[in-house]
C-alpha cells in the first residue's frame, strides 16, 4: 500500500517543478521554524468540539469532517456566525460548536439511518445563526450521501470503518476514497499532451487526524504512523504562510487576494496556492525536526493553524468554491 504522503507529494511534482505564480523562500522557512519550535503544541479544544462516548465522538467528528470546508463568504457579504452563551462565533469553530449542540440537543443525530434520511429544515435547523453559510444544499446531500454509504458498507458505525482500518491512516485514507466520493480531493489536470491526477485529499486526512487528537486514549485513534500525513491544504494554511513570507505570490495572485476574487478551482492557480502550501510545510516539519522537535505534518498544520487565531493577518486567504 502507498503511503499518503507519497502519492500526495509525487502528484505535486508537475505543479511545483513548473510553479510561476507561487514560490517558496527556504529563508523564511528557517525563521517559522524557530518560531513554532518555541511553541507547545495547542490543546485541544472539547468546549467547542464534541467528546463523549468513543463511538459518539467518532460519530461526531464523521459528520463534521464530512463537510469541512468553506467557512468564508464571498466579497461584500458577511460570514454565517453562530451564537455562543452570548457570543457570535464564526468559522470552522462556530459550525464544529452548532454540530455539537444539535447532537447534545437531539441523540438521534447519533443514528446513521437518521442522518441518512434528515429533512433539510432538520439539517439547516442545526445552522440557526446569523448570515448564510457557503454551499449549504451541498453540504446536505453529502451529510445523506455518506451516512448512507455508512450504514451499507459499515452497519452505520465509524468504529466498523476504524476497524477495517487497523490503526493504519493509509488504510483509513483509502477506505474513505474508495467509499465515500466527497472525500475525493484531487484534480485531473490535462496539459497538451499529458494528463495527470493532483492529490490534496484534505478531509480525507483531516479526519484521520481530528480523532487522533480527540481520542488519545482510544486503541483504534492511536494510529501508528501518522507522520504518513501532510498538510491539509485548504485556504488558510497557504494565508498563514505567506503571513510569514515562506509563500511568495506573484501580482496576478496578490490582486486576487486583496480584492477578493473568485480562484476557480482547479485553476493553475490554486494548485500552486496547495500545491506549494504542501511542500512548504514539508520542508517546515523537516527543518524543525532537524532543531530537535518531533514532529508530524499534522501537527503543523494544527499549530499554523491555531496560531492564525492569535496574529492579525494581513491579506484576505484566496477563495475557491469548493
Amino acid at each position: 500500500m502507498q503511503r499518503t504522503r507519497d502519492k500526495i507529494m509525487e502528484s505535486l511534482k508537475p505543479i511545483t517543478e513548473n510553479a510561476r505564480q507561487v514560490r517558496i523562500d527556504e529563508n523564511a522557512i528557517e525563521k517559522l521554524a524557530e518560531e513554532l519550535n518555541d511553541k507547545k503544541l495547542p490543546e485541544w479544544n472539547n468546549d467547542l468540539q464534541l467528546k463523549t462516548t468513543p463511538e459518539e465522538t467518532l460519530h461526531y467528528y464523521f459528520f463534521v469532517d464530512s463537510l469541512n470546508f468553506c467557512f468564508w463568504q464571498l466579497k461584500g457579504k458577511e460570514r454565517w456566525k453562530y451564537n455562543k452563551d452570548g457570543e457570535w462565533i464564526t468559522g470552522y469553530y462556530g459550525f464544529s460548536y452548532a454540530v455539537k449542540q444539535a447532537f447534545e440537543k437531539n441523540p438521534d443525530f447519533f443514528d446513521a439511518k437518521y442522518c441518512a434520511d434528515i429533512p433539510f429544515k432538520e439539517f439547516m435547523d442545526i445552522f440557526d445563526g446569523k448570515n448564510d453559510m457557503l454551499l449549504m444544499e451541498e453540504r446536505y446531500d453529502i451529510t445523506k450521501e455518506n451516512f448512507r454509504i455508512l450504514l451499507e458498507g459499515f452497519e452505520g458505525s465509524v468504529v466498523k470503518l476504524l476497524e477495517q482500518a487497523d490503526r493504519d491512516v493509509n488504510k483509513l485514507v483509502d477506505l474513505l476514497l474508495e467509499h465515500f466520493p466527497s472525500f475525493r480531493d484531487w484534480v485531473d489536470v490535462k496539459r497538451k499532451k499529458e494528463k495527470f491526477r493532483v492529490y490534496f485529499l484534505k478531509r480525507a486526512q483531516i479526519f484521520c487526524s481530528d480523532i487522533s487528537f480527540a481520542l488519545p486514549e482510544y486503541e483504534l485513534t492511536q494510529f501508528k504512523n501518522l507522520d504518513d500525513l501532510t498538510v491539509f491544504a485548504d485556504y488558510k494554511i497557504p494565508q498563514m504562510l505567506e503571513y510569514f513570507g515562506v509563500l511568495k505570490y506573484n501580482l496576478s495572485v496578490t490582486s486576487h487576494l486583496l480584492n477578493e476574487r473568485i480562484i476557480e478551482h482547479g485553476s493553475a492557480c490554486e494548485l500552486e496556492l496547495r500545491a506549494q502550501a504542501i511542500v512548504a510545510v514539508e520542508k517546515l516539519a523537516d527543518v524543525m525536526k532537524s532543531q530537535g522537535r518531533d514532529i508530524t505534518a499534522s501537527q503543523v498544520d494544527w499549530s499554523l493553524w491555531y496560531l492564525s487565531k492569535e496574529v492579525e493577518l494581513t491579506k484576505p486567504h484566496h477563495k475557491t468554491i469548493t
